[in-house]
């Protein structure tokens, strides 16, 4: 019974732990002037859409499989870095205030742990700290924000489709952001194995777009008869 009851404990503890660590999206959200030990995050933006990855230098795993992912898709997008978008890098822990610079091909790389915070809260990224660990339990995935600074994708996972991140930087490049029924049909058709929505994922999110918009046009219309 003890025993039974230490793992109803364990199991609860661990639940509260994971709602905390997920995406809450916020499309069309505005990222705030937030000053970095590297600079100001306004520094990078107005020219390009950015590509913006949450994480930290130590998480060797979870970070780098996402950075690899990201890269992969950017590339095989046929997108150049600073030409067509800039890649960004936030980390969330203090500890790399200090450490070594983070280095990867295209990429810029900002700490600071309090300007991370309030960022995360803005683009709806939520992470906790494990103590014991001594390592951030963080939701794997990126954004795309508008030249602007306005959140206008996320995509989640560690794995991408090259032509969604194509289409969304192209849209982010017209200050186009996802909206809330683009985001929730996104939500219903994402693959939780993959990481990503394929595309005849995607090809099905169109569809039922184009039948929602027709359902409101032949309502407006069955009222006005």
């Amino acid at each position: 019974m003890r025993i039974v009851l230490l793992s109803l404990l364990l199991a609860g503890s661990v639940q509260a732990h994971v709602r905390d660590v997920d995406f809450d999206p916020h499309p069309g959200a505005q990222v705030p002037a937030l000053a970095f030990h590297e600079g100001r995050l306004g520094d990078y933006l107005g020219a390009e859409p950015v590509v913006l990855v949450l994480g930290y230098l130590g998480c060797v795993n979870l970070c780098g499989t996402t950075l690899d992912g990201v890269t992969l898709a950017l590339r095989d997008a046929g997108l150049t870095p600073e030409r067509d978008y800039r890649a960004l890098f936030v980390s969330i822990d203090p500890r790399d205030e200090k450490a070594p610079p983070g280095r990867r091909a295209g990429w810029h790389f900002l700490t600071g742990a309090t300007p991370a915070s309030a960022l995360a809260k803005t683009v709806g990224f939520r992470y906790a700290f494990d103590a014991d660990s001594g390592e951030y339990a963080h939701p794997a995935g990126f954004m795309v924000l508008t030249p602007q600074g306005e959140v206008a994708r996320y995509f989640m996972g560690v794995r991408y489709d090259a032509g969604e991140v194509r289409q969304a930087i192209a849209d982010a490049a017209r200050g186009r952001t996802q909206s809330t029924y683009e985001r929730l049909l996104l939500l219903c058709f994402h693959d939780p194995v993959l990481g990503r929505h394929t595309a005849a994922v995607m090809n099905a999110v169109r569809v039922a777009m184009l039948l929602f918009v027709a359902g409101l046009v032949l309502l407006a219309w069955r009222k006005l008869r």
